[in-house]
């Protein structure tokens, strides 16, 4: 994994950690979003919104909702990032 994919697991696992309110070490990238925390859809669009805001991507809302874990989330934030960098 090169450096800026660890930036990019550390950053997601932040804002997930933060809107979720636990401990960004509990966001493991193999877990469903759903058994981190109890989760509805703000706290979606809160994760969404964090995301953009970290990274200067936007999310659609079709991925969001595509996204069960959180490794599914650090790969479309990592796509996103790609896509603007080209």
């Amino acid at each position: 994994m090169s450096a800026s994919e660890t930036a990019v697991v550390q950053r997601v696992r932040e804002v997930v950690g933060r809107v979720l309110t636990v401990d960004p070490a509990q966001v493991d990238p193999a877990k469903r979003i759903d058994q981190i925390a109890e989760i509805d859809s703000l706290s979606l669009a809160e994760i969404a919104s964090g995301l953009d805001d970290a990274f200067g991507i936007r999310i659609s809302t079709e991925a969001l909702i595509e996204a069960t874990t959180v490794g599914d989330l650090i790969a479309v934030v990592d796509g996103l990032v790609a896509e603007r960098k080209a």
